[in-house]
């Protein structure tokens, strides 16, 4: 994963074309092309574009190297994408009146006797203001602050993970299906799932390194492995007890990163899926709401990365698991947003190339987010 990343933490189907600025009219090119996976070494990418209310989307490369090629219904790891979809459903229980911002969250998930982390609040996590590490992976390690809660930002997995198990503690089901009953169902995303039970077949991109090769231990391998070492139930209705459990059977600490499914960074998408989200999170105006200030003119809402670019505010937000690189930019005000899925460590150059392009301008998130 690179630096910065971790110090914070072909057949084409149903392919949507643009018209690059300057061309003439009826000069289309595609959202992403064959040429720009090769030129990465990234086998396949899917994406979507929004549109008011109108949803466009395609697939170029392969799902896996010299295999199945991508088409519109292909599973893809969210990774980092995620924490935008757990955000809303967080947002959805402050509306019930389950969830107060301002309310420290230790007063309903007993996680730690450190008081300055007894000061943390759901703001301060959806905003990653908490002063909380990304991720650890000692077994010995203890949650600590780096700063007073909300005076600064840090980018950090731990704390939506936390979040995740606050939205337990409110509502007696799991994480996972307080997100589906809140965001998934309503929103429309019919292929989206914290994962597929054994003997199941599905359509999934596979995970692959800087050079276009499979990573046989990551992607689906690495979610089989891990649903299998847990209770012979559907993930999403794996308690924080039995999370624990399948960590421990993999011989792995009890510690948020090696949980399934991982809050976090566990959903599994398609771009189309991913655009009938960010439609449906328009209704939260908070998350584009800029709570704490990252540089220049970067911040974080409660729920996702904002952009002030003179009138406008994107929203944006990346996802990287290992062989996995993603990307969103959305324009909540005028409903225009484009999703990048790629399968391949490379992608970053591939979502990189797709915004500019889409978009017909430079961002200061694509600077801030370089290796």
């Amino acid at each position: 994963m690179p630096t910065r990343r971790a110090v914070l933490g072909g057949a084409i189907g149903g392919g949507v074309a643009v018209a690059l600025p300057g061309e003439p009219a009826g000069v289309k090119r595609s959202m992403v092309s064959r040429e720009w996976l090769a030129l990465a070494s990234v086998p396949g990418a899917s994406w979507a574009t929004l549109r008011g209310d109108e949803i466009s989307a395609g697939g170029e490369g392969m799902a896996r190297v010299g295999g199945a090629p991508v088409t519109t219904e292909t599973l893809f790891e969210a990774a980092s994408l995620s924490k935008p979809v757990l955000a809303a459903a967080i947002h959805a229980l402050v509306g019930e009146g389950l969830i107060k911002l301002d309310e420290p969250v230790a007063r309903r998930v007993d996680f730690t006797t450190d008081p300055v982390v007894r000061e943390i609040t759901p703001r301060h996590l959806l905003s990653h203001s908490s002063g909380l590490p990304n991720w650890r992976a000692d077994a010995d390690s203890v949650l600590q602050c780096r700063f007073k809660p909300g005076t600064a930002f840090r980018y950090s997995g731990e704390g939506y993970v936390l979040l995740g198990r606050l939205a337990e503690a409110v509502t007696g089901q799991t994480a996972a299906q307080v997100v589906r009953s809140r965001v998934i169902e309503p929103a429309g995303m019919t292929r989206s799932s914290y994962g597929w039970a054994a003997g199941q077949r599905v359509a999934v991109a596979w995970a692959h390194d800087a050079g276009g090769e499979v990573l046989p231990d990551a992607g689906p391998p690495r979610y089989e492995k891990a649903r299998d070492a847990g209770p012979h139930r559907p993930v999403e209705a794996w308690t924080n007890a039995d999370r624990a459990a399948a960590a421990r059977a993999l011989g792995r600490p009890e510690l948020p990163i090696f949980t399934t499914p991982n809050m976090a960074a566990g959903l599994w998408t398609t771009a189309t899926d991913y655009a009938r989200f960010l439609r449906f999170a328009r209704r939260y105006p908070g998350m584009s709401s800029p709570a704490v200030r990252v540089e220049g003119n970067l911040g974080w809402g409660l729920g996702w990365a904002v952009e002030q670019a003179g009138a406008r505010r994107f929203a944006w937000h990346w996802g990287a698991n290992d062989g996995v690189a993603n990307l969103f930019v959305f324009d909540p005000e005028h409903n225009q947003a484009l999703v990048v899925l790629t399968n391949g460590a490379g992608g970053q150059r591939v979502y990189e190339r797709a915004a500019r392009v889409h978009f017909a301008r430079e961002f200061d998130a694509l600077t801030w987010l370089q290796p």
